[in-house]
């Protein structure tokens, strides 16, 4: 009983493992950087210098809890990036000289993206064809269609109400004689997460994501369409990478076709070490925003120090590779309980040599 409790005990560490990593990197870099990285600035905006990759992880850990990945949204966040730009700014600054209206404009990025996480999932759902392929195929061909639609080089000058969602501040908070404004991306993230906590675990869909991801052949023996529930999250992780892009155009001002690119890396590892299981089913939104935490407390302490982009390049593998590693190991000790719990009730162990009489 008691070694029951303690193995509960012991996995429930591990499966908030990231908390503690988070309280680590905290302390390390305030250590080093006390005064620079303690500043009430830097703490308020570590949350906003990775606001688009956190949109991103978000409709990736919707994906992840179904068995699926979507290896895609970066290049998606890079395409309606684009798409607002060419839509909003003059010719002068890259776009097409529509100077379309920014609501307008909004709405268009948000379609875009939801219409390729649709076409995404009815090839992964109704052609059958494997999701990694598809997404790792997409996500090369939106990238060379922002290529091929783009100025050259960027769109810029998204104007004043992207520039509010991008870099806008909410309200000032003042300590120690210090004036700091909130950013609205901040809210943004944080109101984003709790929405996405509040459908995975207290709504019916929610429910069905996990129960497909555990295990498809029993959920759809239980009456559950997983073909309709992938489809679903694959236009959500869409919608988010849409949100993304937003997000990344209103805090740079501007669209690049290099917009987005390499983010897929930095937000598959932010996933799993918050404890998005590779293998689906399990996970929660919490500990993926504690992943996002912790990839902008790196973010920031290593800036600080002005480590060179090698040495960044270092701690994201290792992040990674570390993450796995942690996914793996939940696996393997989940296992060998579920093997413990089923011989649990019978009288003949693994190596029992009694003959069986039939």
């Amino acid at each position: 009983m008691q070694k029951g409790i303690a193995n509960r005990i012991f996995f429930a560490l591990i499966d908030n493992l990231i908390w503690v990593l988070v309280v680590v990197a905290i302390l390390i870099f305030s250590l080093l950087r006390s005064e620079s990285f303690f500043s009430l600035n830097n703490l308020v905006n570590i949350v906003p210098r990775v606001a688009a990759i956190g949109l991103l992880v978000i409709g990736q850990s919707f994906t992840m809890l179904t068995a699926n990945f979507d290896l895609s949204s970066e290049s998606v966040l890079g395409l309606t990036a684009m798409v607002g730009g060419l839509l909003i700014a003059t010719v002068k600054f890259g776009g097409m000289g529509l100077e379309m209206n920014p609501a307008l404009a909004l709405v268009i990025m948000l379609l875009v993206g939801v219409l390729v996480g649709l076409a995404n999932g009815l090839m992964i759902t109704k052609l059958r064809m494997n999701n990694l392929i598809v997404t790792i195929a997409m996500m090369i061909f939106l990238r060379g269609v922002i290529y091929i639609i783009s100025p050259g080089s960027s769109a810029s000058f998204f104007g004043p109400f992207f520039d509010w969602l991008g870099r806008g501040e909410l309200f000032k908070i003042s300590s120690e004689g210090q004036s700091v404004g909130v950013p609205v991306s901040l809210f943004f993230v944080v109101l984003a997460f709790a929405a996405a906590h509040l459908v995975t675990h207290y709504t019916q869909f929610g429910r069905n994501m996990f129960a497909v991801g555990a295990n498809r052949e029993a959920a759809e023996a239980a009456g559950i369409r997983s073909e309709r529930i992938i489809l679903y999250v694959y236009i959500i992780s869409g919608l988010c990478s849409a949100l993304a892009g937003l997000l990344l155009a209103g805090k740079m001002d501007s669209a690049t076709p290099r917009s987005g690119q390499g983010y897929i890396f930095v937000v598959q590892a932010a996933a799993i070490i918050g404890g998005i299981s590779l293998f689906g089913g399990r996970g929660n939104m919490i500990g993926a925003l504690g992943g996002v935490l912790l990839w902008g407390i790196l973010d920031a302490g290593l800036s600080i120090m002005e480590a060179s982009p090698f040495t960044i390049d270092v701690f994201r593998g290792g992040l990674l590779l570390f993450a796995m590693m942690l996914d793996a190991f939940k696996v393997k000790y989940l296992h060998r309980v579920a093997i413990r719990q089923s011989l649990a009730g019978t009288t003949i162990g693994l190596g029992d040599k009694t003959p069986v009489s039939v």
